[in-house]
């Protein structure tokens, strides 16, 4: 058995990825193009503006400053302090990236991708290809940074060639592998307060929830209107709980049920990457050109054992100077599970290792997502930052000895993933913390309805996870796609995506209990 160095964080840290570029294989639909009339006539929200703040008068009344960016957007940022607890000590910038509304703007639509790690500008900069013409004709869309990621105040911790060697090294289940796995833990947390200093004890989700009322309120909105995916549920839970009065029209999409422990979370969503992986090999050995035969069980023994002779025998790949270890295999396999339209690519890959004996698809899916670049270089920092992020906001419970348990109790029931990742609180437990209370269940008393969506095949947000987030509520809807992958808005069908939109538009809510087959 192995170890991933960000096993020392737990599977989340690692897998826990929403639909960014650099953390998640998300295929959406084409372009629905913005040159028709929309089908809906958008109604805004009808409020008074909240009251602001008191003592941060001056970031909620500061002017806005845009200029012309990429792809026919504007890019500019907006002041925060780094301690909403002492506003007028420091400050840092947020960026965003906002596409206009092709028609009549109804307000500026907030999107969070996931991660958390995930640029919300490149979301702005593709947002035809998440929503409809008739939500790009009504909104602005604001694609931001969350603080800590991107261009918002980033996280910096090693140089890329460290952060490579991390990303890819192995550890053996041996006094020797484990005392190496905690030394280059060690190496990251250092580098992380070196390089970023003041910022890692002001950079969890609830001063990122803190950031999202600033810019709802400098855009003109009295209430938010927010779409999130994956941690983006988080944030977006985060917010509600904050500001329940401030709550107008909110998507959460593969909801993170935070109210459980971070063993828990772990443990359910690499079941749930099993349950993925079984899910493909079943269509995989009902196809002709399938790389494995005979029963699923067999198929599961091939993987594990090319799992577990990668650890000594790494494969070779089309890059003379890189071999594809056991962690590169790993997320290699586990990457084109988010979504069934990329079980091919999963194919081909099983396919080079048994016929070539090489790893070059799956050190290529590992590449993608990393966000690693031909030239060792990285697109984003979101690999510090999921890091930083998850656990300024984790609750470090037990010690060695009980990790030791719940990482063989993971073995266990997820026999084929889960040894492989093991669970450990060590990197959290020796994050510098400030020991403040950490927000982990949203109940948002007083709000008006939130939408939740859960799918039903989703391996890393697993949909019991969107029934709990619901369900924790105090005003809440569930809406349900019985479909496969990460994720529902924008890949799921009619069925789904015009209830959604409809209620962003207007503010009609769903029925609770909403469910879409995956053909509707």
């Amino acid at each position: 058995m192995k170890k991933k160095l960000f096993a020392a964080i737990g599977a989340t840290t690692l897998i826990l990825a929403g639909c960014s570029g650099t953390t998640e294989v998300k295929q959406v639909g084409p372009s629905t193009g913005t040159t028709q009339e929309p089908l809906i006539e958008a109604v805004a929200i009808d409020a008074p503006m909240p009251a602001i703040p008191a003592g941060l008068e001056s970031y909620y009344e500061q002017d806005i400053n845009e200029s012309d960016c990429d792809m026919g957007l504007k890019c500019g940022t907006i002041e925060v302090p780094l301690d909403y607890n002492n506003p007028d000590a420091a400050s840092i910038e947020i960026a965003y990236a906002k596409r206009p509304a092709s028609g009549e703007s109804i307000g500026a639509l907030l999107v969070n991708p996931g991660g958390p790690g995930g640029t919300g500008q490149d979301m702005a900069a593709y947002a035809q290809y998440y929503f409809s013409k008739d939500i790009l004709a009504s909104f602005d869309i604001i694609g931001f940074d969350p603080r800590g990621v991107g261009e918002s105040a980033p996280v910096s911790c090693v140089d890329d060639d460290v952060l490579s060697d991390l990303l890819e090294a192995s550890y053996p289940d041996t006094p020797e592998g484990e005392a190496q796995e905690k030394a280059d833990a060690d190496l990251l947390i250092a580098g992380c307060e070196e390089r970023s200093g003041d910022l890692l004890h002001f950079i969890g989700t609830e001063e990122a929830a803190r950031d999202m009322d600033v810019l709802r309120h400098v855009f003109g909105d009295p209430q938010l209107y927010y779409v999130g995916f994956s941690y983006g549920t988080k944030l977006g839970g985060m917010y509600a709980e904050l500001y329940p009065e401030n709550v107008g029209r909110l998507v959460l999409d593969g909801a993170v049920d935070s109210a459980i422990s971070n063993f828990e979370q772990d443990l359910t969503q690499i079941q749930g990457f099993e349950l993925a992986l079984d899910n493909y090999l079943t269509d995989c050995l009902a196809s002709t050109d399938c790389p494995f035969d005979g029963t699923i069980d067999d198929a599961r023994a091939e993987i594990d054992a090319m799992l577990a002779d990668s650890l000594e025998n790494p494969l070779p790949t089309d890059d003379p100077d890189r071999m594809l270890t056991q962690s590169g295999l790993m997320i290699g396999i586990i990457t084109p599970l988010y979504d069934d339209m990329s079980w091919p690519m999963l194919s081909d890959a099983f396919e080079e290792v048994k016929e070539d004996g090489t790893g070059s698809d799956f050190l290529q899916l590992f590449d993608w997502y990393t966000g690693r670049n031909p030239d060792g270089s990285y697109e984003d920092n979101s690999n510090e930052a999921i890091i930083a992020i998850n656990c300024a906001d984790a609750v470090i419970e037990g010690d060695e000895e009980i990790w030791k348990e719940q990482s063989d109790q993971m073995a266990q029931e997820a026999p084929l993933f889960g040894k492989y990742m093991g669970y450990s609180g060590y990197m959290c437990q020796n994050w510098p913390r400030d020991g403040r209370e950490v927000i982990t269940e949203f109940n948002a008393v007083g709000s008006a309805p939130i939408v939740v969506v859960g799918t039903v095949g989703d391996p890393a947000t697993p949909y019991e996870w969107s029934i709990a987030f619901a369900d924790d509520f105090d005003n809440a809807v569930l809406v349900t796609w019985e479909g496969e992958g990460h994720t529902a808005y924008g890949r799921a069908g009619d069925c789904i995506n015009d209830a959604l939109d409809l209620y962003l538009l207007t503010g009609q809510v769903p029925e609770d209990g909403l469910t879409c087959g995956a053909d509707e």
